[in-house]
C-alpha cells in the first residue's frame, strides 16, 4: 500500500471539525460502529492540521497504538481492534511499515509521507456522511411524528368507551407505549392498525357522535395510551363543559410571549400544542412533574394545560405587584386541593384574566375591578394567590405538627 495516499479534499467551506461532527452523527446509528471507534476517529482528526485536508494532500497519523491507548485509557488490544473495525467500514487505510513500526514526514506543513493510519477515505466520504446524517433527521422526524400519531388513536380509543376497541388495541400495542419502538415501519403498521379499529368503530350505525379529544404530551411522563376499564383518572372534556367555549386561540391570547413562542414552534394554537407547551412550561416554572401529573388526574389535560397558562402570565408581574404568583408550584398545588373540595371555576378565572389583558393592552390603568357575588367573585390573579398562601399554611401546619 503506497504511504502517499492523497485524497480529494473537503467541499469548500467545509472544515474538518464539521467532518467530524458529521461522522459522530452517523457513525453509530448509520454503520454500527462502537464507541471506541468513534473516540479513535476523533483523536485521529484532532491530531491532524487543517492543511492536511486540502485537495491532494496527505492527511495521517503515525502515532503508535500504545500512546493512542494511554491518551483515550483504553489497551492497546482495543485500540487495535477499533482500528481493524474502522478500516472494515471504509474509514481509514492502515498501512503501517515493517514489524508495524508508524513513522511519517511533515515537511513545511504539508505531510510528504506516512505509514500509520490513513485518514484518505474518511475526507472523500464527507458527501455520503452528510447525506446520510440528513437521511437519519428525517426518520427521527417521522418516527417522533408516528409515535405522536398513534398517542392521539390511544386518546380516542380510551374516549370511545368500547371494551371490545381496547382489547384488540391492547393486542396490537401492548401497554400502550411507543417509545421502545424504534422501527418505522413496525411504528406505521401500529398507526394504520389503530385507525383502521378507530375508523370501523366509528362508522357503525348508532353511534352517538363524539368529539374527542388528543394530547402531544411525551408518553414517558403520562398513563399509558390503552388503559383498562377501571381507570380512576378523568375524561379530558366532560360533556357541557364551560371550557368547550374557550378556543385555543383565545386562550392564548392571555398567555406570555414566551409561552406563545412555544406554541408557534409546535405548529399553531391547538388543545394539543398547548397541553405540550404548558408540559414544558412547568420545568421553567419549578412545577414538580408529580404535581403537573396531578393536575392532569384532577381536571383532565386541558384544564391543566389552561391552568399553567394563567399560572405562567402571574408569574410574569412586575415584582412587588399584588398578584405576582412567587410560588408557581404551590400556587397550582393550591388549585388541585380547592378543586377537591370547593372546586375551581376556571373558567371564570381566565375570563378575568382576558379581561385584564385587555385593560393593559388599551391602556387603561383604572384600580381592578371588585367582581360581584357568584361564580365570577375570584378574579384569576387574586385566587392564585391565595392558593399560593393556603399551600404555605399548610405546610407550615404540617412542619409543626410533625
Amino acid at each position: 500500500m503506497s504511504t502517499t495516499l492523497a485524497h480529494r479534499g473537503l467541499p469548500p467551506g467545509a472544515t474538518r471539525f464539521e467532518m467530524l461532527r458529521l461522522f459522530e452523527q452517523v457513525a453509530r446509528p448509520g454503520f454500527g460502529l462502537s464507541s471506541s471507534a468513534v473516540a479513535l476517529v476523533r483523536h485521529y482528526v484532532l491530531k491532524t492540521m487543517d492543511g492536511d485536508y486540502l485537495t491532494g494532500r496527505i492527511c495521517a497519523v503515525w502515532t503508535q497504538a500504545c500512546r493512542f491507548a494511554v491518551a483515550l485509557g483504553l489497551t492497546p488490544r482495543s485500540i487495535n481492534s477499533a482500528e481493524r473495525e474502522l478500516e472494515q467500514a471504509g474509514f481509514i487505510v492502515r498501512n503501517a511499515g515493517i514489524n508495524g513500526e508508524r513513522a511519517g514526514d511533515r515537511q513545511d506543513g504539508a505531510i510528504v509521507w506516512a505509514a500509520g493510519i490513513n485518514l484518505a477515505p474518511l475526507v472523500d466520504r464527507f458527501a455520503e456522511m452528510r447525506a446520510k446524517a440528513e437521511a437519519l433527521e428525517l426518520q427521527a422526524r417521522a418516527i417522533q411524528q408516528c409515535r405522536a400519531e398513534i398517542r392521539q388513536l390511544g386518546q380516542r380509543i380510551r374516549e370511545a368507551d368500547d371494551d371490545d376497541l381496547r382489547e384488540r388495541a391492547e393486542t396490537v400495542l401492548p401497554d400502550g407505549r411507543t417509545a421502545r419502538i424504534k422501527s418505522i415501519d413496525r411504528l406505521i403498521a401500529i398507526r394504520e392498525a389503530l385507525s383502521a379499529m378507530l375508523a370501523a368503530i366509528e362508522s357503525a350505525p348508532n353511534t352517538e357522535a363524539r368529539s374527542l379529544k388528543t394530547s402531544d404530551a411525551p408518553e414517558e411522563n403520562c398513563a399509558p395510551n390503552i388503559q383498562d376499564k377501571n381507570s380512576s383518572r378523568k375524561r379530558t372534556a366532560p360533556e357541557c363543559d364551560p371550557l368547550e367555549r374557550i378556543r385555543p386561540t383565545t386562550a392564548l391570547s392571555v398567555a406570555t410571549e414566551g409561552y406563545r413562542n412555544v406554541v408557534e414552534t409546535l405548529g399553531g394554537p391547538t388543545w394539543p400544542n398547548l397541553v405540550e407547551a404548558s408540559w414544558r412550561s412547568c420545568g421553567r416554572l419549578g412545577i414538580a412533574q408529580s404535581t403537573w401529573g396531578r393536575a392532569c388526574q384532577q381536571f383532565g389535560r386541558e384544564r391543566a394545560a389552561l391552568s399553567v397558562l394563567l399560572i405562567d402570565r402571574n408569574a410574569e408581574l412586575p415584582l412587588g405587584h399584588r398578584y405576582r404568583v412567587l410560588s408557581p408550584g404551590r400556587c397550582l398545588s393550591g388549585m388541585i386541593r380547592r378543586a377537591g373540595t370547593a372546586g375551581v371555576n376556571l373558567s371564570g378565572l381566565f375570563r378575568a384574566t382576558e379581561r385584564q389583558a385587555q385593560q393593559s393592552q388599551s391602556g387603561m390603568t383604572s384600580p381592578p375591578i371588585e367582581p360581584p357575588p357568584g361564580p365570577m367573585s375570584h378574579l384569576a390573579a387574586r385566587l392564585m394567590v391565595g392558593m399560593e398562601r393556603r399551600v404555605s399554611d399548610h405546610e407550615s401546619q404540617d412542619h409543626l405538627g410533625g
